[in-house]
């Protein structure tokens, strides 16, 4: 601003002082932040400054000088040690050519910098210098610890002045973006920063303006080529200005969606071999239950293979299961039924699964379930699979002729499942590992036929997404385990009255199509059908299973997804639009079995979704269930 003009007025205090203006403009004068100070220059008979005369000075004067009672007295006479020169030579100049100086200087005596304005008042002969003067020494201290900052190449450093706009950046900054510093300046944020990011852009510009700084965040910046990295961002401001500090985080962000590409492709690849396992798997449980059912009863050596060949079947098919439902979770694809469930049905469903497993090593089963009924929010399937794991876990952990004893006690706001067993123990150090994927127990794998490491860790998970929890206990080597899981109870609802009239159904005995590319699986199924009484007709893909439909006009369908030509969906999606379509109940009958499949086969028309390979349980249950039994 420029300064006010020297108002003649009554006779100073000092001679030759010249007079200030009453009223608000000395109030103004007093009041002022600014150092304000009247000097009269002295000069020699040669012309040069020799001295100079404080004719008047403010109170901000003392505060920004550090210098006292200095009205009156001369530049020489104060404690400016050698300072005095040069701004003998400075306020000389200034008083001879009446061109003012605004500039910043340091004062080595005094230790500090400051801004200066020096002005000449009145005409030449007077040489009077008004000097105003600010202590900047705090903010050049700031930009010398910046200046440091500006040469680092491994941060960038943008300073943002009025309206966002960069008014200096760093050497680290022009190299990640790609910007010498010319073409920087000036630019905004909103050019540095793709639209995307934008609204959590301002939302950091109203925070550090509002408190000071912002929480660190990442997002994308754009290079001068149009091309994006990634950058951990933070703001501070200082003064009027707003300093960013950057690092390029565009190494880490590319690793890190290599891995979740890898982690994407590893889902796919165990989909695709639970698929691939699943379709052999078929027709040998289809040829198991065909010996099964066909040999006799005195044929006691090949029964007992069987079981056996049974047995070791299921538990392949268990590590499948496992495998890619642990995938799944790990990926959050696991959904939870949500429906009201009877745990006395779901431990019910779980002995029955591993009754086979824990008679083969002759263990003595003990069960403890209360009369009173109990009722969890969840998946029947799910927590059934949670307590077949820790009985198939019992089962292979303790030597053969041991006890398990499965207890439910009923609270008042939740259920406790207690699974306990005079297995082999786990140590202490250990047990807090147990449900960790792929955790082993040392030593244990001499105890049993071993594993994947999966089973406790899938057990954790499922009871974590049913609101529970599992914990594990045993004093050691040889003193047994024992598993507890807690699950919150619900109110069972009420018992819904007569469903009414019974859904026309077909007979007993149906027709039955089968449509699948893999012969085996076919064949075999086929068979096992024939010999519950059905009437089986079978074809290799959609095409021949459409024109099967036209002329077997069968009640039942069960269609691979997988078949070339054409595939089980598009075929279902035909069938259902032929007359003798409508009332086929379509089955897919697949190696796919993850919620996304599931959700294909409903929308192209199936009634129900079965993975292979089926048990002969699971396929009597689903023909019951669409006959309407």
């Amino acid at each position: 601003m420029k300064p006010s003009p020297i108002h003649r007025c009554a006779p100073a205090p000092h001679p030759g002082t010249p007079c200030m203006p009453g009223g608000e403009y000395q109030a103004l004068f007093d009041a002022t932040d600014e150092g304000f100070c009247i000097i009269r220059v002295l000069f020699d008979a040669a012309g040069e400054p020799v001295d100079g005369l404080f004719l008047r000075a403010n109170p901000s004067f003392e505060r920004q000088s550090g210098l006292r009672d200095v009205i009156g007295r001369h530049m020489r006479a104060l404690p400016l040690a050698g300072d005095e020169e040069h701004w003998l030579r400075v306020f000389g100049s200034v008083a001879r050519s009446g061109q003012a100086i605004h500039m910043s200087d340091r004062s080595e005596p005094l230790g500090r910098w400051f801004d200066v304005h020096a002005f000449r008042i009145g005409q030449a002969g007077q040489a009077l210098v008004g000097v105003r003067f600010s202590d900047i020494t705090h903010r050049r201290r700031v930009e010398e610890r910046l200046g440091s900052v500006r040469r680092i190449k491994t941060v960038g450093v943008l300073f943002w002045g009025e309206h966002f706009r960069l008014v200096d950046a760093n050497d680290g900054f022009l190299e990640m973006s790609g910007y010498a510093r010319e073409e920087a300046l000036d630019l905004t944020w909103q050019q540095l920063t793709p639209a995307e990011f934008h609204a959590v852009s301002r939302n950091a510009v109203q925070e550090v303006m509002a408190l000071g700084e912002t929480a660190p965040y990442e997002k994308q910046y754009i290079r001068k080529d149009g091309s994006r990295w990634w950058g951990l961002f933070a703001a501070r401001r200082i003064g009027d200005e707003v300093v960013e500090f950057v690092l390029d985080v565009t190494t880490r962000k590319c690793a890190e969606e290599a891995l979740r590409q890898a982690d994407r492709r590893k889902d796919e690849f165990l989909a695709t071999l639970a698929h691939e396992l699943r379709n052999p798997l078929a027709p040998i449980r289809n040829g198991l239950q065909i010996l099964r059912l066909t040999l006799p009863r005195e044929a006691e050596a090949p029964l007992r293979t069987i079981g056996i060949m049974d047995r070791q079947l299921d538990h392949l098919v268990r590590l499948v299961d496992d495998l890619l439902d642990i995938a799944r979770i790990g990926a959050g694809k696991v959904r939870i039924e949500r429906d009201v469930v009877s745990l006395r049905d779901v431990l019910a469903r779980s002995v029955e699964a591993t009754q086979a497993a824990i008679d083969a090593k002759r263990h003595r089963l003990e069960l403890e379930l209360p009369q009173e009924e109990c009722h969890v929010e969840g998946d029947l399937d799910r927590l059934a699979q949670v307590f077949s794991n820790l009985l198939s876990n019992a089962a292979k952990y303790t030597p053969p002729g041991g006890r398990i004893r499965l207890e439910l006690n009923i609270r008042e706001r939740e259920a406790l499942v207690r699974i306990s067993d005079t297995g082999i123990g786990i140590p202490k150090e250990q047990q807090q590992r147990v449900f960790e994927l792929f955790s082993q127990v040392h030593d244990h794998e001499r105890h049993a036929e071993g594993g994947l490491g999966i089973g406790l860790s899938l057990v954790h998970s499922l009871v974590k997404l049913h609101g529970g929890s599992v914990t594990v206990e045993s004093d050691g080597p040889g003193q047994g385990s024992h598993f507890c899981v807690r699950l919150p109870r619900v109110v069972a609802p009420a018992q819904a009255g007569d469903a009414g009239a019974e859904e026309a159904r077909p007979a007993a005995g149906c027709r039955i199509l089968i449509a699948d590319d893999n012969a085996d699986a076919a064949e075999t199924l086929a068979m096992l059908l024939e010999i519950e009484g059905h009437e089986v007709a079978t074809a290799c893909d959609g095409i021949e299973a459409i024109a099967r439909v036209k002329d077997f006009r069968p009640d039942i369908a069960f269609l691979d997804i997988g078949m070339p030509v054409m595939g089980g969906l598009e075929a279902a999606r035909q069938i259902r639009g032929l007359p003798a379509g409508e009332r086929v109940r379509l089955v897919a009958l697949t190696g796919w079995g993850q919620p996304g499949d599931r959700e294909r086969t409903a929308a192209a028309g199936f009634d129900l979704h079965l993975v292979k390979p089926l048990t002969a349980s699971a396929l009597q249950e689903a023909l019951d269930r669409l006959r309407g039994k």
